[in-house]
């Protein structure tokens, strides 16, 4: 990555670049010399290793979804690419019979000059004024997500009460020191720049160049303050927010469908249907999904041996766990976890 036209005078072997579109360090020096390269970032011209931003919008839906926000909004920066994959998926996610959806500062061409910040902030305190509250409101980077807490905080919305924000990237940096902790979707870059780099390893070995862009899927969502769980109550729908908010504290346990709703207060039926509507999948796989995503965490930060982890992830066996994670997954958990770098 650089930040000007000059660049080091030196025999290069191989590149792993940030390439942008007319790009001068491609053009002036990696092209004329054939130098294989491989870009971390959307382009015609190079092999792509990328984040999908397809599942990153998807992930950040179902979170914001499992807090109970009815409405909704995307925080375009340039509508790029990738913002508009992100915005879309997470649009995709919604059911637009209980949802609005909301699309601020968006622009149906990508802007070409890098557009002012108070512009931007004009945008966003316009909308914000107006916008039904509660409202969740994703925004393709954690820098984005950080401009709509400061201007919540300079208007006096709650966060994540009135206003729930959620970034991408899982910058600690950022989202740690975040007047109010910001929560992110954590994109995997560590797995990026490996792929990246393992990639052009091949290619300086003689394999022949990808046809498709290597997509990395994103490891889900790092909760902080900025949509944190224990505030969902102060969002509709009531029930359902209460049944999240169980299953998130209970699922490493014996738990099941009968024993959230008998937490919610109401019958099983009525439940169903109001967490199918809202959340767009049933209690029962809403337990699973909580259920894998632990093992998988426990997979790849840990050592522990299988059967450790289906009984702490609430399973109850190893062979219930690899059922069920091979259904979700499509790897046993064996082969997951020999995936990781």
């Amino acid at each position: 990555m650089y930040r000007s036209d000059t660049f080091p005078s030196r025999k290069w072997d191989g590149v792993v670049g940030c390439f942008q579109k007319l790009d001068p360090f491609y053009e002036t020096t990696v092209k004329p010399n054939m130098i294989p390269a491989v870009s971390l970032t959307v382009t015609d011209t190079l092999p792509c290793v990328l984040p999908d931003n397809q599942a990153i919008g998807t992930v950040a839906a179902e979170h914001l979804l499992e807090l109970g926000y009815k409405n909704f909004a995307f925080y375009f920066w340039q509508s790029k690419a990738h913002d508009r994959m992100r915005a879309d998926a997470l649009e995709h996610k919604l059911n637009p019979k209980l949802h609005k959806y909301y699309r601020i500062n968006y622009t149906q061409t990508p802007r070409l000059r890098s557009q002012r910040i108070q512009v931007r902030l004009r945008a966003l305190r316009r909308f914000l004024e107006k916008a039904p509250k509660p409202i969740a409101i994703m925004a393709p980077i954690d820098d984005l997500a950080v401009e709509v807490i400061e201007l919540c905080d300079d208007m006096g919305l709650n966060v994540p009460r009135d206003v729930g924000v959620l970034g991408v990237n899982n910058d600690r940096l950022i989202c740690d020191f975040s007047a109010i902790p910001l929560s992110s979707v954590d994109n995997d870059e560590y797995r990026i720049g490996y792929e990246g780099a393992a990639l052009l390893g091949r290619i300086m070995n003689g394999s022949e160049l990808p046809t498709d862009p290597i997509l990395i899927q994103p490891q889900g969502v790092k909760i902080r303050k900025s949509t944190d769980l224990l505030e969902i109550t102060e969002v509709p729908d009531r029930q359902v927010a209460i049944a999240i908010r169980y299953i998130a504290e209970n699922f490493t346990k014996q738990i099941n469908s009968d024993d959230v709703a008998a937490a919610t207060g109401i019958s099983k039926r009525p439940l169903q249907d109001r967490f199918t509507r809202h959340i767009g999948r049933s209690i029962h796989e809403q337990i699973s999904q909580k259920r894998i995503g632990h093992a998988k965490k426990l997979l790849r930060d840990t050592d522990y041996k299988t059967v450790h982890i289906a009984i702490e992830c609430g399973f109850g066996s190893r062979e219930r766990f690899s059922k069920s994670f091979k259904q979700l997954t499509g790897l046993s958990p064996i082969d997951f976890r020999s995936s990781q770098p």
